[in-house]
């Protein structure tokens, strides 16, 4: 195991990272399936750019005017913002308003030849619209509609307007991503969005679609990112089962914030993480750290596990970070760096899986984003196209649907487009 020296002045920006992988000759996972994304901002882009990378056509559905409202969020590179140029990598856009019915007959001829569409708006938004999944359906049989809104398509919460954080909160696990009951506090990562949003939607899409090669019928997928953080705690609430443990909180610091599972400052003030769960690894933690006495009491509770803890503490400062790496390089005890994001980039290892990509955008310049983090025969298909510009592919997507230029000058007269 190796990481990089914490002294490292390599960074993200500015350092070419090969790729290792070659093509392998064969066609992405993915290659021939459409989607058009209706989403906006974070979950909804996340997804989407990881079924482009994997080969799908994604198709963005933005307003006419403005669009994403990722695309002018500031701080911006060039033209766009650096979130939304991170996550639409690869993509096409049309612009469809979707309150005129001249945009919503064009958005159904898309659908005949769409093999999923996603969503992100109120439950009962697209119904009214005149656009449900049944109508849809009716257009395209083999249709998989993804609605991804923050508490699901029925509830009494389902018309609640949300955020990530307010998800956290609303479903406890503020608590634990923050490591603290008495005082939550906002995280830097929009865990709820990526892991209950976002990847919840990918794996509904990608089951959607295998079933559809069975039964020939498309079905619906209703993601909740608050059903999504909940179900991350399963396996804790599961303790209420038990008779002795059914009125008790969900455990909170056990075993996820013991001494040997825990983070530890160094001498030069950088951490460690120590994740010394299993006998074996805490055998040799004790063994490196010259602390014989805990070998053998490794579960302690109240006062001998804060005196644990205090011991290892008082070893762990008497080394630099990258001192105790050197030392534990040739002995296994889970204990690894606390880095910064940059340095993990500028890491071995990270280059080696080509984790850093470079994207040439015509208007802000080589752009660097983190890969797709999937591999297909040892390849990690990453969309290296750039983002597209609003609308850009909007009078040859019509035209591919079937609509004359008569039409489309309609259409873009009345503003619909």
């Amino acid at each position: 195991m190796s990481f990089p020296p914490t002294s490292s002045t390599s960074h993200f920006l500015g350092t070419e990272t090969q790729r290792p992988d070659a093509p392998s000759g064969k066609p992405q996972p993915l290659a021939g399936v459409r989607v058009l994304d209706l989403t906006r901002l974070l979950p909804g882009a996340y997804c989407t750019q990881l079924l482009a990378d994997m080969g799908a056509e994604v198709i963005k559905v933005e307003q006419p005017g403005s669009g994403d409202y990722w695309r002018w969020m500031e701080p911006r590179v060039h033209r766009h913002g650096y979130q939304f140029l991170a996550l639409n990598r690869g993509k096409q856009s049309i612009t469809l308003d979707l309150k005129h019915a001249g945009a919503r007959g064009a958005f159904l001829r898309l659908c005949e030849t769409a093999d999923v569409v996603i969503e992100g708006f109120r439950p009962g938004v697209m119904a009214r619209l005149g656009l449900g999944s049944d109508t849809l359906r009716r257009h395209n049989p083999r249709l998989v509609y993804c609605a991804m809104t923050g508490f699901g398509q029925n509830g009494p919460d389902a018309q609640v307007p949300a955020h990530d954080l307010n998800y956290q909160g609303m479903t406890g696990l503020l608590h634990y991503v923050n490591g603290s009951r008495t005082t939550p506090r906002p995280t830097a990562l929009p865990v709820g969005d990526i892991g209950g949003g976002a990847l919840m939607a990918l794996s509904g899409v990608l089951a959607a679609l295998f079933e559809r090669e069975r039964t020939g019928t498309g079905r619906d997928v209703d993601i909740s990112v608050v059903d999504g953080l909940l179900s991350w705690v399963g396996f804790m609430t599961s303790q209420w089962n038990v008779p002795a443990l059914a009125g008790e909180p969900v455990p909170f610091d056990a075993p996820f914030d013991k001494p040997f599972y825990t983070v530890y400052e160094t001498a030069d003030a950088r951490h460690l993480v120590v994740g010394a769960y299993e006998p074996k690894f805490w055998q040799t933690l004790c063994e490196v750290l010259e602390l014989p006495q805990w070998i053998e009491r490794q579960w302690v509770d109240g006062t001998e596990e804060e005196a644990q803890r205090r011991d290892i503490a008082a070893a762990l400062r008497r080394r630099t970070q990258q001192q105790w790496l050197d030392l534990f390089a040739t002995r296994e005890a889970c204990v690894t760096p606390v880095l910064t994001v940059r340095e993990a980039l500028a890491g071995a290892h990270a280059t080696a899986r080509g984790m850093v990509i470079t994207v040439d955008d015509p208007v802000e310049g080589p752009l660097q984003h983190i890969a797709c983090p999937l591999r297909f025969d040892g390849v990690a298909p990453s969309a290296l196209a750039p983002c597209p510009a609003l609308g850009a592919q909007t009078e040859s997507l019509l035209q591919a649907a079937g609509l004359d230029e008569a039409s489309i000058e309609s259409l873009r007269r009345a503003g619909a487009i």
